[in-house]
């Protein structure tokens, strides 16, 4: 069998470390959250296992007290006797190195658990198919472990610098009113939910549109709808033309069909990234994931209902999509990119109700609604109907955003032209 890859004298540098000066060492939080899997030599599995047991226990640790209890558990003989725990404070002349010595010794148990993955998919491939969305996701899932641990105050000095520079976030909102009120966004969970036929899609492609003019990059999980049903959308709001009538009327004007060709033209500069047609959650984290290797600035994804559940048995529709938002968080985090999910309301609340874990795991939650001709009233206020604005009147709701400002906001839907208008900001 082939040697796995190992740092001998790391592992010996640890432990030495830990006889060296034990209170000090096991206390580094790299030392502390080392495992016995994470050794590859056996006989330091079983030093480390019981080294952190004395240290749980809060009994003392130098080299007499380990030889007692390892030959108490019968173990002394199966490393080697004290001869080895001689060789390991060896290693180490003084403790100072011990962070470092962690560092390696985590990178070839992360290096041993891909390669044991990879063996496992190879193998899977050759008796059952193909198996490449659950490697990616555990392989994703591991790479976690290599996220370097930074102080609070380190973090804080960054964003101060950030502040300073005008640098905080990354993502233009979908107007440039947005992006002056709300600031970018920069690694936000945000759904996006309204009841249907509302426009949520229209504004989701306008947004994308924009990112794209703007030289972003943003994939779209279209599973809701095919990529020839947006073709009439992206017409109608670039070209500023009815795709609707082109579509029914059985023929084009030259004008319609001038501005129609100018829209494909543009589509073809700004090369959008769309994959359409029923995803699970697992395709859904593992095509998103690929995207990010060839730069991407947010994840858009419609809708939260039409993710297959892949045929899996669960209990209930509320443990499937508290599944599949738990499946986006860590996406979410793993990426470190905004992800807007669309998604349909409740009809009686008109919030996202299959699963508590739906709305507690979103950083912002937009709503958004038709306003009827007599008006609606927000927080105390009436908002009476825009009239003769050119379209019909929508407002959007921020429901939740963990950045402390939740207004709403009145806008203007063209459906002729599939595109949105801001208006004004209301209540604030």
């Amino acid at each position: 069998m082939t040697e796995q890859p190992h740092d001998k004298n790391a592992e010996l540098g640890v432990i030495g470390s830990v006889l060296l000066s034990p209170q000090a060492t096991l206390a580094k939080q790299k030392i502390n959250e080392l495992t016995p899997s994470d050794f590859y030599d056996s006989r330091n599995k079983i030093v480390w296992r019981t080294i952190l047991d004395m240290y749980t226990k809060g009994l003392d640790i130098d080299l007499i007290n380990l030889s007692c209890i390892l030959h108490g558990n019968n173990h002394l003989d199966q490393i080697g006797g004290d001869e080895y725990l001689l060789s390991c404070q060896e290693v180490a002349i003084v403790p100072n190195h011990s962070c470092s010595y962690a560092d390696t010794v985590k990178d070839y148990s992360i290096r041993r658990q891909e390669i044991s993955i990879l063996n496992v998919a190879i193998d899977s491939s050759v008796r059952i198919g193909s198996s490449s969305d659950e490697t990616i996701t555990k392989l994703a899932s591991i790479n976690l472990q290599r996220t370097k641990d930074v102080d609070m105050n380190v973090l804080t000095e960054e964003w101060l610098d950030r502040c300073e520079s005008g640098k905080v976030g990354h993502m233009n909102w979908w107007c440039e009113e947005w992006d002056r009120f709300l600031g970018l966004l920069s690694q936000e969970l945000m759904i996006f939910h309204a009841p249907r036929s509302t426009g949520k899609t229209a504004l989701m492609l306008q947004w994308i549109i924009k990112a794209h003019k703007k030289k972003h990059r943003v994939p779209l999980a279209s599973i809701e709808m095919l990529k020839q049903e947006l073709c009439g959308r992206f017409v109608a709001h670039i070209g500023q033309v009815n795709s609707y009538n082109m579509r029914i009327r059985g023929m084009v004007t030259q004008d319609e069909k001038s501005k129609a060709k100018k829209a494909i033209e543009e589509l073809k500069v700004l090369e959008l990234c769309i994959r359409d047609k029923s995803m699970t959650i697992q395709q859904i984290c593992t095509w998103a994931r690929s995207e990010v290797r060839k730069g991407v600035n947010c994840i858009f994804i419609d809708n939260l209902l039409s993710i297959s559940d892949g045929g899996k048995q669960y209990q209930s529709k509320t443990i499937m999509y508290d599944h599949f938002i738990r499946e986006l968080r860590n996406l979410r985090d793993s990426l470190s990119v905004p992800i807007v999910l669309l998604a349909h309301p409740n009809e009686e609340t008109g919030r996202v109700a299959w699963s508590k874990d739906v709305e507690n795991f979103a950083d912002i939650i937009l709503y958004m609604v038709n306003v009827p001709n007599e008006g609606v009233e927000i927080n105390g206020e009436h908002i009476p109907c825009l009239y003769g604005e050119g379209g019909k009147h929508v407002l959007l709701k921020f429901q939740k955003n963990r950045q402390g400002i939740s207004p709403t906001a009145s806008a203007v839907f063209n459906m002729e032209t599939q595109t949105f208008k801001h208006i004004k900001w209301e209540n604030v």
